[in-house]
């Protein structure tokens, strides 16, 4: 079976380990990057500097490549520049979905309780939600996602029950779950769900999202893990690059397993 290649469309930070550089890092040349927003540094640094980059441009030509290459794509959507970007997106699914064997969202938009995101790019989630195979967002995007306030105090079943409503086709893999006994895993729904935890570590890393969702995506797509069997691998992979980067004093999560 011909191995797809992942168009993946998220943020580009120059300094740190996050978005689309730790897919790079992760991914190789399996990963055909496009960014939605340029950056001199992650958010939490200081002196950081955004730039738009020829976001429609850059998405449409890729994808024509692609075609012209007769790959087969992995469409992955993480972080949004603005909203404007989702109706370039619906227009190449809805031109190219032959080429797109799965679509795979995460939908940034807040963290611990706040969103950090336009209302406006929120509002758009939705449309691409509705059109994906999986989405991984995390406790805050979640209650976002399903009308609730960022920092809500809702349960989590009731949630997921609101998502499954919103979106019956889309798997939800719920990231960044936290237990009051200092665990921290994901929840994949529905009939054959389950839950995956791991101590948490001391220190945060920017990007460790990142790494868990590329990771996946390595171990899924390329080294043909079953899927239950590519999370858990993945979520142990990435706990090890935290401790691994703790180990050395670093203050960029390192992507070396």
């Amino acid at each position: 079976m011909k191995q797809p290649h992942i168009l993946a469309i998220g943020s580009f930070a120059v300094h740190g380990t996050a978005s689309l550089k730790t897919f790079i890092s992760v991914l190789g040349e399996k990963i055909l990057p496009v960014p939605s927003l340029l950056l001199n540094g992650l958010t939490n640094m200081g002196l950081v500097k955004k730039f738009e980059p020829p976001f429609d441009e850059l998405l449409k030509s890729t994808i024509e490549l692609a075609e012209f290459r007769k790959l087969d794509l992995v469409l992955y959507i993480g972080y949004l520049g603005n909203a404007n970007q989702v109706d370039g997106i619906l227009e190449v699914i809805e031109q190219y979905r032959p080429l797109i064997k799965t679509i795979i969202i995460d939908p940034v938009c807040g963290d611990h309780g706040r969103k950090y995101v336009p209302d406006t790019v929120i509002a758009r989630w939705p449309e691409l939600i509705v059109l994906a195979d999986m989405a991984f967002p995390n406790i805050t995007e979640l209650k976002i996602l399903t009308n609730n306030a960022p920092d809500a105090e809702v349960e989590l079943d009731w949630l997921k029950l609101q998502f499954e409503i919103k979106y019956p086709k889309t798997k939800l893999i719920i990231t960044s779950i936290t237990t009051d006994d200092d665990n921290i895993g994901f929840e994949v729904t529905g009939d054959k769900g389950f839950t995956y935890m791991h101590a948490l570590l001391p220190k945060n890393y920017g990007g460790t999202g990142d790494a868990f969702l590329a990771l996946f995506l390595l171990d899924y797509f390329y080294k043909n893990k079953a899927f239950e069997n590519a999370l858990k691998l993945a979520a142990d992979q990435t706990f090890t690059l935290i401790e691994n980067s703790i180990g050395v004093a670093s203050d960029d999560l390192i992507i070396e397993l």
